[in-house]
């Protein structure tokens, strides 16, 4: 009778046990469940990093929260406040012309010294080495060493004009509105421009040279080898290397904030300073996040674009 009992049990357990066995074989043969099961860790701490802190800033725009002190809902009241201001209005139009500026140069100056760079001279090393410094330099020793060279009376690029006559008495280079935005993009060229350099100097490098040379066989003048060859081949690399920079440049706060932050007068006053100051110094934290979402739709533009290029013809 047991041996009839643990025969007529054994039938239904095992196609049970087999079946299960077969279900976990299917799942992990699928790729799309593995893909899944690797990115879970990533997915959650982007969750926890990324997407809440963003609507955790969306919510708080809306509120009226001081540091230390509960949130009183508000609705638009901040974003009213911020676009009834003129002040905030000039702070958009400076945010768009330091960033214009500063990537405008940077791209021009780092496209020239890639080109004389990709040709081998001798003591290339030392003129790559020289170039690359000022991007290792921190923002922060960078911005404080130009402090040093803009100021009135003990700064190294007055007394360099006193000693070559060309002028008569000392300038104000951040603290005049007139000279204020263009010392800061100054600085922002000079640490930001190697980038540029060695991203287009690794993009012409990639160039076949057999293009260059069927090109000057068919009669083609420098122009128009630079013109219909190294332009449409760095193409990827302008659009990324320009979509990355104008971010990093746009969003920076060290320079302004060292330099002039914001003054004279908010002359230099950019967006992602006056949240700091807002956030930060005023502890007004619900106005400083309505000011980092005014400028997100920009960033999110960018950073779309920049997916879209970095991304396409792959995961196909």
């Amino acid at each position: 009778m047991a041996q009839a009992r643990t025969t007529g049990m054994s039938p239904s357990r095992e196609p049970q046990g087999q079946a299960d066995v077969s279900r976990m074989t299917i799942l992990l043969n699928d790729r799309r469940v593995l893909a899944y099961l690797f990115l879970a860790p990533a997915l959650v701490i982007l969750s926890l990093v990324v997407v809440y802190p963003f609507f955790s800033a969306i919510w708080l725009s809306f509120n009226d929260k001081m540091a230390g002190a509960p949130a009183t809902f508000l609705g638009l009241d901040n974003y009213r406040e911020l676009f009834a201001d003129p002040k905030f209005l000039q702070v958009i139009y400076n945010t768009f012309v330091y960033t214009i500026l500063a990537v405008g140069i940077k791209f021009c100056m780092g496209m020239g010294m890639a080109m004389v760079l990709s040709h081998d001279r001798p003591l290339n090393f030392i003129y790559k080495t020289v170039l690359f410094i000022p991007w290792a330099v921190p923002s922060v020793v960078a911005a404080l060493n130009w402090r040093w060279i803009y100021d009135d009376f003990s700064g190294m690029l007055n007394h360099i004009l006193f000693a070559l006559g060309l002028i008569d008495d000392v300038i104000s280079w951040t603290g005049d509105k007139n000279y204020a935005m263009g010392s800061i993009v100054a600085v922002v060229v000079w640490s930001g421009t190697p980038f540029y350099t060695m991203s287009f100097l690794a993009g012409l490098k990639a160039i076949p040279k057999e293009l260059y040379e069927a090109a000057r066989i068919d009669g083609a003048t420098r122009f128009q080898e630079f013109w219909n060859i190294t332009i449409p081949s760095m193409r990827p690399v302008f659009i990324v290397v320009t979509m990355l920079s104008t971010i990093w440049t746009s969003t920076n706060v060290v320079f302004v904030l060292l330099l002039t932050n914001g003054g004279p007068a908010n002359a230099t006053q950019i967006l992602p300073n006056l949240a700091y100051k807002y956030a930060l110094l005023a502890s007004r934290l619900g106005i400083g996040s309505a000011v980092n979402m005014v400028f997100f739709p920009i960033l999110a533009v960018l950073i779309i674009f920049l997916s879209r290029r970095m991304l396409q013809d792959r995961f196909k």
